[in-house]
């Protein structure tokens, strides 16, 4: 007889999730993706705008390293500076691109009651009234900005309102040295050819020391000096448009020749339209018209003030006071400039970022524009002591 035993099937233990479970670990997953896109968002955006920030600082280092460099050089004229008489300035009729004896000139934008200005877009039309800007009361200079000399004669140029202008008179690089003692009431020097090398403005002639014809030049002792325009060059020679002084010889072993230039710094219209930048125009004697050069882009204002030394009657070349331009008396007791630049960043700030929307840039309460795209704007300051006037008083 078989015998068949029952055998009984029993389920195995299965291991898994419940629908529950499963639902919670996928809202667990999504938060936690949500949250890391999150922290990639922010960490990209604040890339984004360090770099921004980092551009700006590099844009204002670019624009005070030009600012600085010339304004530190006002009115040096090699052995003669710091002389109680002028330069003879023989270059021809005197105005804003020439007069040497001066060494800095301003203009302020009228911005208007209580020191305040709104900038009304982001990219302003160019102000072409030069009435826009104050008339100074200094007794010596161009009282009244001459503002198609400084921006340009072409129809429509003119410049940012808001912002001052500063006219820079000064020597545009290293001495060269005389080969012979000049004749007195002569109208030729010899020069060594060492010098600045390049072109002439026709892009054709090549400079010979530095000069082109037309250039403005000093010559100076630390006796007499005298500025005149270049009425021809050639090697080792250079004609002046005017007769040395009649009376005296500048020794070859003691006087120096410099070329002679007037820089004005200004703000306007950008050359692509977006924006406004940092311009600057040399008038060397060689380009007609001056040399304009677009510096920094993204300069919105420029505001300037003077420190004047007002002790009396002996100047001791320390800063009494600091004025705008058309409250300088006299230019030639400015001792130092304070420039500060109002710059933004080149590229809008991301959907949800807030930033200011005004603050003060040298003394000028400045409102910024509501309407359009927004932008990271920051103030830059800086002061130069005008080495040439401190030494000397």
């Amino acid at each position: 007889m078989n015998t068949f035993r029952t055998i009984s099937a029993r389920p195995r233990s299965r291991a898994g999730l419940t629908l529950v479970e499963l639902l919670v670990a996928m809202v667990i997953g999504l938060v936690v993706s949500i949250a890391v896109g999150r922290m990639f968002t922010l960490s990209l955006t604040g890339m984004s705008r360090q770099a921004q920030l980092s551009s700006l600082q590099q844009n204002v280092r670019a624009a005070f390293d030009f600012l600085a460099k010339d304004a530190r050089m006002v009115g040096h004229q090699g052995c003669y500076t710091g002389s109680s008489t002028d330069v003879t300035n023989l270059i021809g009729t005197l105005d804003v691109t020439n007069n040497y004896a001066l060494g800095v000139e301003g203009y302020d934008y009228a911005t208007g009651v209580g020191n305040a200005y709104t900038i009304t877009s982001n990219s302003p039309a160019n102000s072409t009234s030069p009435t826009n800007w104050e008339t100074n009361v200094a007794g010596a200079g161009t009282n009244t900005l001459p503002l198609t000399t400084i921006a340009g004669s072409l129809s429509g140029d003119g410049l940012t309102p808001g912002s001052d202008v500063v006219v820079i008179h000064t020597v545009a690089g290293g001495p060269v040295r005389l080969t012979a003692n000049t004749t007195p009431g002569g109208n030729s020097i010899g020069i060594e050819t060492t010098g600045a090398t390049g072109y002439c403005s026709d892009g054709v002639t090549a400079k010979v020391a530095g000069f082109c014809q037309n250039s403005q030049l000093l010559i100076a002792s630390c006796t007499k000096a005298q500025a005149f325009t270049v009425a021809g060059v050639s090697t080792g020679t250079v004609t002046l448009n005017n007769a040395l002084d009649s009376a005296y010889a500048y020794p070859m072993s003691a006087a120096e020749v410099f070329p002679l230039q007037t820089v004005a710094y200004y703000v306007k219209q950008s050359s692509d339209g977006t924006t406004t930048s940092l311009y600057r125009r040399i008038f060397d004697g060689d380009n007609v018209g001056g040399l304009e050069q677009e510096l920094i882009t993204g300069v919105e204002m420029l505001q300037i003030s003077y420190g004047v030394d007002t002790t009396t009657p002996n100047a001791d070349g320390v800063i009494d006071e600091y004025r705008t331009a058309k409250d300088v008396s006299d230019w030639k007791h400015v001792v130092a400039i304070r420039m500060s630049l109002l710059i933004r960043a080149s590229d809008s700030l991301e959907t949800g970022l807030t930033t200011g929307t005004s603050t003060d840039v040298n003394g000028i309460a400045v409102t910024f524009p509501t309407a359009g795209k927004r932008y990271d704007r920051r103030v830059f300051t800086t002061t130069v002591a005008i080495r040439n006037r401190i030494s000397y008083f």
